[in-house]
């Protein structure tokens, strides 16, 4: 009886719309609870444990335990997608993987701009000071909102997305480790490079998963121990380990199923929760929620389109079934995402802030916009003949 069980689950897990059901689920949680208990809601995430390690390794509490260290699980998982399609798919020809990363510096550069021209216009300081937070996009709800839309889509517009929109996070996440939010320690750094060499050279020679997944605690402490983003290490983790190892395929599949059915539902619960009778929608926290929908609606469409625009006159050109409207439509998709952008606004205003909750609102309803019109869009161009 325990194996029907289990195949169901890992069937329901390897759902194309698993991820962002999961997510939804997580936020939708996250919101009514901290509307009918905020007190209880931030008092169980927020409560500091005593034992100095974990204090060190900023994982002393629920909300940091579940950011900085399950939140690895769920990069990891990218990472070894990524160095899959580096290795031997699509990502393999230079010709595909530059315009998708050209994309997602331009939707940052773009987003981070328009954050401090709109601070200038609207005298907002937090909107100046929170260039970073609406720079980068959430993997698994865009490739939910991508599978929602339709199976008629090209194949290769998934493995656009997918590399626009892991290496969006992935600078996201070093913009956010090296702008001066966090102070590195050299001694950490070290120690992270001489593991990155180490890892690089075992890693090719791994036969199991037990030394890939003990890679990703070794990279995962140094880059704590340098106060870089520990989630950063997940993604490092996964594209050292090489496609060729015999139980890579496993193990790929394993670190998804984790992310999707516990990790990304914690993350969203934790992490979503606002101060409902604090957020008023005028002022400064107003401002930033009004801003927040505008920078990334509007950021993101441009500036990934700029970006792709700037490959193909360079000669990197796109696959002919990813036609522009498409591109577009892909690029407003890129508008989803609060996984790492609050993590930037964590560090910079503290979760419990009222500006916090104005960039967590304003991101939440950016999002839903964006996965509404986004998906309705794609529809459109490939409704069945």
């Amino acid at each position: 009886m325990a194996r029907p069980i289990t195949s169901r689950v890992s069937w329901v897990l390897d759902h194309e719309y698993s991820a962002a059901i999961g997510l939804a689920a997580g936020v939708a949680a996250a919101l009514t609870w901290s509307a009918l208990s905020s007190s209880s809601y931030f008092t169980l995430f927020s409560s500091r444990s005593s034992w100095h390690l974990l204090r060190v390794l900023d994982v002393s509490t629920v909300h940091n335990a579940i950011v900085n260290g399950l939140m690895a699980v769920f990069f990891f998982s990218m990472g070894l997608e990524l160095s899959r399609e580096l290795s031997s798919g699509t990502l393999a020809r230079p010709k595909h993987a530059v315009p998708p990363v050209f994309g997602a510096i331009g939707g940052m550069l773009a987003t981070a701009l328009g954050s401090i021209l709109l601070g200038h216009v609207l005298h907002s300081e937090a909107l100046r000071r929170g260039w970073g937070v609406p720079m980068a996009t959430d993997v698994a709800f865009t490739l939910g909102v991508l599978a929602i839309a339709g199976r008629r889509l090209p194949p290769l517009l998934r493995v656009f997305l997918l590399t626009l929109a892991i290496t969006d996070d992935v600078l996201s996440v070093v913009v956010l480790s090296v702008s001066g939010t966090t102070h590195l320690r050299r001694d950490g750094l070290i120690a992270l490079a001489v593991v990155v060499v180490v890892g690089a050279l075992v890693a090719r020679r791994a036969t199991s998963n037990v030394a890939s997944g003990l890679l990703l605690v070794v990279l995962w402490i140094c880059f704590a121990w340098a106060n870089i983003e520990p989630a950063l290490a997940g993604v490092l983790a996964g594209v050292l380990v090489t496609s060729r190892a015999p139980s890579r395929q496993r193990l790929e599949r394993d670190a998804t199923r984790l992310s999707v059915g516990v990790v990304l539902p914690l993350f969203a619960l934790v992490a979503c929760g606002l101060h409902w009778d604090n957020l008023q929608l005028s002022g400064a926290v107003g401002t930033v929620v009004v801003a927040t929908i505008a920078i990334r609606l509007v950021g993101k469409t441009l500036g990934i389109t700029a970006g792709v625009a700037i490959a193909q006159l360079l000669r990197f050109r796109l696959d002919p079934s990813l036609t522009w409207p498409l591109v577009a439509t892909t690029a407003l998709l890129c508008a989803i995402g609060f996984t790492v952008p609050l993590l930037f606004a964590t560090k910079l205003f503290g979760a419990q802030s009222t500006l916090y909750a104005g960039f967590a609102l304003g991101l939440l309803m950016s999002s839903a916009i964006a996965a509404i019109l986004g998906g309705v869009l794609l529809r459109l161009q490939h409704r069945p003949e």
